[in-house]
């Protein structure tokens, strides 16, 4: 008797830990979840604060700014101190505003910065497939908490970078950027307001 006590009492906790482990299963968190989510956001926009640690510098670069972002359309990267710049990418290709108010095609930008942005814009939008051809991708986390880790598979970007990071609940909370010859590049992101109506100005400037 008491043998089949104990046999009825791991058979109720095995179907326990079964049960356990299948709603986990049930509610992880995967890439595609984390697509969904953000591509729920057809516009975007908040503050920026970027910190550049160099090596050569005992204290990091800082700058700051602001993102507007509309998934069918395009994004808007201003950067406001210590110098004020607008930055543009489109259907169109990457452009930045002169002093003049002229959109020009940007030809200057390294090839890190180029990549940066093109992040920032798939992220924003939900687009993660489109890294997967250039990253491996590892998420933890759940919606409400995420971590997305991005290693580059392509020998350009494995020349770049070392490892890119990227915390976020709703929306994208904080970037690391690891660059292969030792610097670090740390984005945060506040006051996102996702769905909401744009400036007069940042829809004149997404305008084909």
């Amino acid at each position: 008797m008491p043998a089949i006590k104990s046999l009825l009492f791991l058979s109720r906790l095995t179907f326990l830990l079964v049960l356990v482990l299948l709603c986990h299963a049930a509610q992880a968190f995967s890439l595609q979840d984390l697509q969904q989510q953000l591509a729920a956001h057809q516009t975007v926009q908040g503050d920026v604060q970027q910190k550049r640690f160099l090596r050569s510098l005992e204290q990091p670069l800082l700058s700051q700014g602001s993102f507007v972002m509309a998934a069918d359309k395009g994004l808007l990267w201003e950067t406001r101190s210590p110098i004020a710049s607008v930055i543009r990418i489109t259907s169109e290709g990457m452009m930045h505003q002169n002093g003049a108010g002229q959109w020009q095609p940007l030809q200057q930008q390294g090839a890190g910065s180029q990549t940066q942005i093109r992040l920032f814009m798939d992220l924003l939008s939900g687009n993660t497939r489109s890294l997967s051809g250039q990253f491996t991708q590892t998420l933890q986390g759940d919606a409400q908490g995420w971590t997305l880790t991005l290693d580059p598979t392509s020998s350009v970007l494995k020349q770049i970078f070392q490892q890119i990071t990227i915390r976020g609940a709703r929306s994208i909370e904080q970037v690391t950027l690891a660059e292969t010859q030792g610097d670090r590049t740390e984005i945060l992101f506040s006051n996102v307001r996702i769905n909401q109506p744009l400036p007069a100005t940042a829809q004149h400037a997404l305008e084909p």
